[in-house]
């Protein structure tokens, strides 16, 4: 059987959401061939957090790693997938289901997953994210990249991000805006390598999945 890889990553769009009082990201064409311009050349203006991206613990914790700073061997390897579906808060208990003592890499699937199916799309406060005591299990079961298929690790109402301060501080790397419609639970192994921006506390990435 041939190697499948899957794309989980949203094409950039102008039109994608953003977090409430983040900019609103532009896609510009500065040049065009059909103009006379002689090449097509564009510009992006927008947020790190955009888009399917990748959370550096430097964007909430001061001393932790910055986007190039993120050790290689973290974004690239065995991967779990795992759906909890209907769920609004995903707690210890819920993972609990789950055999993920001892793996390094979590992507998990909620309902979350069938706001991009919407046409346009729009922001959603009700979105699925992680509960404190969930943050406390992953760190427990030595989790070092988790991913999720909306825009936040936290709930909307976690205004002190407690899910993102406690795995942070520990140098869990968070993936935001994941696209896992089309991926079955599963073992993958997974390729997210994001932009290499010096100092960066987050970058967009292109996530891919590798069934083999």
């Amino acid at each position: 059987m041939k190697n499948q890889y899957i794309d989980i990553s949203l094409p950039l769009d102008s039109e994608l959401p953003v977090w409430p009082g983040d900019p609103n990201a532009i896609i510009e064409r500065v040049s065009s061939i059909g103009q006379g311009d002689g090449h097509n050349s564009s510009r992006i203006n927008s947020s790190l957090h955009w888009g399917t991206h990748l959370d550096a613990p430097y964007h909430i914790v001061e001393t932790g790693w910055t986007i190039d700073q993120i050790p290689l061997a973290v974004l690239i390897g065995p991967v779990q997938v795992i759906e909890i579906p209907e769920v609004r808060e995903i707690k210890a208990d819920h993972l609990k289901n789950f055999k993920i003592q001892g793996c390094k890499r979590l992507l998990v699937k909620t309902q979350n997953s069938a706001f991009w199916n919407e046409s346009p799309l729009k922001f959603h406060q009700d979105f699925t994210a992680f509960s404190k005591d969930a943050a406390e299990y992953l760190l427990d079961c030595g989790i070092k990249l988790i991913g999720i298929d909306y825009l936040s690790l936290d709930l909307y109402s976690a205004i002190d991000l407690p899910v993102h301060h406690l795995l942070y501080q520990q140098n869990v790397v968070g993936v935001e805006g994941l696209d896992l419609r089309q991926v079955s639970p599963g073992n993958y192994h997974l390729i997210c390598l994001p932009l290499n921006i010096k100092s960066g506390d987050g970058a967009p990435v292109r996530a891919v999945l590798l069934k083999q």
